[in-house]
């Protein structure tokens, strides 16, 4: 991984909110446009509930052109307009903001704000999941289980 100055250290951290903010605005999404089996659990942040369900419009897509497929413990959000992507964990409400290095990198570069930010990374994995070791011990970070994060 290249040396990172503050400016791009913060510019990370502020994709780490976007990602976050993005990622609650398509999980309101798809619990709203989509017939849920288990919709009042999900709605109390039982999150791991959500499914591929029917939506409601008849469509194949969420409201302003987002794919998503539900799988395992994440659901894989995808723009088919600009083809941004997020890959979001199910869980609780909380698990929304959990970072996976790879996951995270793949947001970097199919987000044209943040996509500079991933000349920095050389290995995109092993690089991110190294910046957010260094993270954590400046406290700005704190590791959920295994390679994922959560931004403090």
């Amino acid at each position: 991984m290249t040396e990172l100055t503050n400016h791009i250290e913060k510019e990370l951290l502020k994709a780490m909110d976007d990602y976050k903010t993005i990622a609650q605005l398509l999980i309101d999404k798809l619990i709203t446009e989509t017939d849920q089996p288990e919709k009042a659990e999900i709605q109390v942040g039982r999150y791991f509930e959500i499914q591929n369900a029917d939506l409601f419009n008849g469509q194949e897509n969420l409201s302003d052109n987002w794919w998503f497929d539900v799988h395992g413990e994440h659901c894989l959000f995808r723009n088919l307009i600009t083809g941004q992507t997020l890959e979001v964990s199910l869980g609780n409400k909380e698990s929304i903001a959990n970072l996976d290095p790879y996951f995270f990198y793949n947001f970097l570069e199919t987000t044209e704000n943040f996509r500079h930010l991933t000349k920095y990374f050389k290995n995109p994995f092993n690089d991110t999941l190294n910046l957010f070791k260094k993270l954590e011990k400046k406290q700005k970070m704190v590791n959920i289980y295994g390679v994922n994060f959560r931004k403090l």
